[in-house]
């Protein structure tokens, strides 16, 4: 899909239009669909139609594990000399994700903002992720390995000029990398060990409150599809990216209380020991996108998350 063709759908007048740095989100009064930009970066690859047909598949599937009643299916985006619409008999000229449109204004981050969201809501979040992952697939190779960690966090490097451009913090980056290379250096077996004992796992990989809703009980969504190094994580690192941003609204105890009531039903107390560094990985990662969203339209809004997620990141990298 190109732009032009996102405007022509959009004439119909029956749409709201949300833009990401890698979707279209186009929403009807029931129902959202998603389309995938033509976009490759170093760890996500939409660019043939084939690609972003797989990946929307793929993201029906997982998805379906946490909210089996959002996710509605694939449908096709056709082209006629008259019109382009969802479905129809022309062209196939894309895919989109079809799914229940979710209520807004029970989305977490927002509630979290409006001070909402209690503890009963943080305990509830934390018995569906450790029951989540109890039951997710245990991978193989060398997903969650040292290795594989380091070159994921090592990634934020490919956009330390963009950056430095946007508010000045590339030495913060350079801070930030090296005291995650050194601890990683520093605790290999660790890492390896974790992988023995089954606690790399087919996750989630995006865990943050804005794929939350507090409706309909909650309901989780949005996770990781387009690559597999994302998703097939240690559990700490999952948790981690939802610790992290109950911090970044500064709700440490929020953080606090989610952590230990998952390590206490998952009897995973290991998870702990890499908490700060999955933190910093995820601040990382948050920072990673807003520079993304930076350099495609210089916002202010981009520059300020990178700077609050940099600022993140280099106060765990400190304790690391």
């Amino acid at each position: 899909m190109e732009r032009q063709q996102i405007d022509a759908l959009m004439k119909s007048g029956r749409y709201e239009l949300v833009e990401t740095h890698i979707s279209w989100l186009l929403m009807d009064g029931k129902n959202v669909y998603k389309i995938k930009k033509p976009l490759k970066f170093s760890f996500l690859d939409f660019s043939t139609l084939e690609k972003r047909k797989m990946f929307c598949e793929e993201e029906v599937r997982l998805n379906r594990r946490l909210s089996p009643d959002v996710y509605l299916g694939v449908v096709t985006i056709t082209l006629t000399p008259d019109e382009i619409v969802f479905g129809g008999n022309g062209e196939i000229v894309d895919y989109a994700v079809k799914m229940k449109r979710l209520d807004q204004k029970t989305m977490m981050d927002k509630s979290l903002r409006e001070g909402k969201v209690t503890e009963a809501d943080i305990k509830k979040l934390s018995v569906i992720v450790a029951d989540f992952h109890k039951k997710a697939e245990v991978v193989k190779g060398d997903y969650g390995s040292p290795e594989t960690v380091w070159r994921q966090i090592a990634d934020l490097g490919a956009f330390r000029d963009a950056i430095e451009e946007a508010c000045g913090f590339g030495a913060k980056v350079d801070f930030i990398l090296e005291k995650s290379k050194s601890f990683i250096d520093a605790n290999g077996a660790l890492f390896r060990k974790r992988m023995a004992d089954g606690k790399v796992k087919d996750c989630h990989g995006d865990l943050h409150s804005g794929n939350i809703f507090l409706q309909d009980g909650m309901r989780i969504v949005d996770c990781i599809e387009f690559n597999r190094d994302f998703r097939c994580i240690d559990v700490a690192s999952d948790i981690s990216f939802m610790a992290m941003d109950l911090d970044f609204f500064g709700k440490e105890d929020f953080s606090k209380l989610f952590v230990d009531e998952y390590v206490a039903r998952a009897h995973d107390d290991g998870a702990r020991t890499l908490l700060s560094l999955y933190k910093c990985y995820r601040a990382n990662v948050r920072a990673k996108v807003a520079a993304i969203e930076w350099t495609q339209n210089k916002n202010k809004g981009s520059e300020e998350r990178i700077r609050k997620y940099i600022l993140l990141a280099e106060r765990y990298a400190k304790l690391l």
